[in-house]
């Protein structure tokens, strides 16, 4: 498990998702080998805990932004999410199990709201309106995205006091289970 960022932020080394852990057969398939190559080698983590709130701060490397993909079927957008446990024994790289799922926060560039998640293991994943106090901003300059997110009245993180973080790359096709992630849950609290 990864330290909490304390003071500034906090550089985290991805890794890429297990494509082998992939339910059905075509990402297996597909992208045979893919897994051998992180396409987001890092990103940095900054908590700030106002009263009742996360501020949370992630930065990571992009040289080709995608936010629209309204004009081409075969694009797929830049995205980042976050979740947390919601309990202890909570896995991180199947985004949770029956009985031991996560709870999260979807930023997509080509949308304008914050969507919620939730999985009790791969393939089961939920999607939500976020709260309306939830909110983002999000910049890419100079080869890196940068997402502020403002979230207050997370309880599973209120509890949980931990994250793990995927980032999606849409210039090299990242969607669903490809992705870089944390190596583990990252303690916040």
């Amino acid at each position: 498990m990864a330290r909490s960022p304390k003071a500034g932020p906090t550089r985290i080394e991805l890794i890429t998702a297990p494509i082998g852990m992939q339910p059905g057969g075509y990402l297996k398939k597909a992208y045979a080998g893919r897994d051998q190559a992180v396409v987001t080698p890092n990103l940095e983590l900054e908590v700030a805990r106002p009263p009742g709130s996360w501020r949370l701060r992630l930065r990571w490397p992009c040289p080709e932004p995608v936010r629209d993909v309204s004009s081409d079927p075969s694009l797929f957008p830049d995205a980042a999410a976050l979740f947390a446990p919601q309990q202890e024994q909570s896995p991180w790289v199947t985004m949770g199990a029956t009985g031991a799922g996560v709870d999260g926060v979807l930023w997509r560039a080509d949308a304008e709201r914050l969507r919620t998640v939730s999985a009790e293991g791969l393939g089961t994943m939920k999607r939500g309106d976020a709260p309306e106090s939830w909110r983002f901003t999000a910049a890419h300059a100079q080869g890196f995205w940068q997402l502020e997110l403002t979230l207050p009245g997370w309880a599973t993180l209120d509890r949980s006091g931990r994250v793990a973080a995927a980032v999606w790359r849409g210039a090299a096709q990242d969607r669903g289970g490809l992705k870089s992630v944390t190596p583990g849950w990252v303690e916040v609290a």
